[in-house]
């Protein structure tokens, strides 16, 4: 059984153990401004945007690169796309259904506690 000769030149499917260091540190130093936002006491619409943008790009980080996501076929990431963004759809349709059944409650609820 013959085997092709070796080119010397093996592809890289994946980063180097340095760039793996170096992203975990990236997303650690996200997750401390996180947690730094979290407890800042700023306002509760801009604390909400902040954390789910930082959220997003710890998201995209870690398909892409640990789930290797960036490497594969670009057929791989566009169903990965259109999965997740009809998820991301589907969740905003079913809070958009039932977001009136929790309002009442809510509203109850503060008339209860005097606020």
């Amino acid at each position: 059984m013959a085997h092709a000769p070796s080119t010397g030149h093996q592809e890289q499917h994946g980063l180097t153990p340095r760039q793996y260091i170096m992203l975990g540190l990236a997303l650690t130093l996200i997750t401390i401004v996180e947690l730094w936002v979290s407890y800042s006491g700023m306002a509760r619409s801009v604390l909400i945007t902040v954390l789910v943008v930082l959220s997003a790009v710890k998201f995209a980080a870690v398909v892409a690169f640990f789930m290797h996501l960036r490497f594969e076929n670009s057929l791989m990431t566009k169903f990965f796309v259109g999965s997740f963004l009809l998820a991301v759809a589907i969740l905003f349709a079913l809070l958009g259904l039932f977001w009136g059944d929790l309002q009442p409650a809510r509203i109850a609820l503060e008339a209860v506690s005097g606020h």
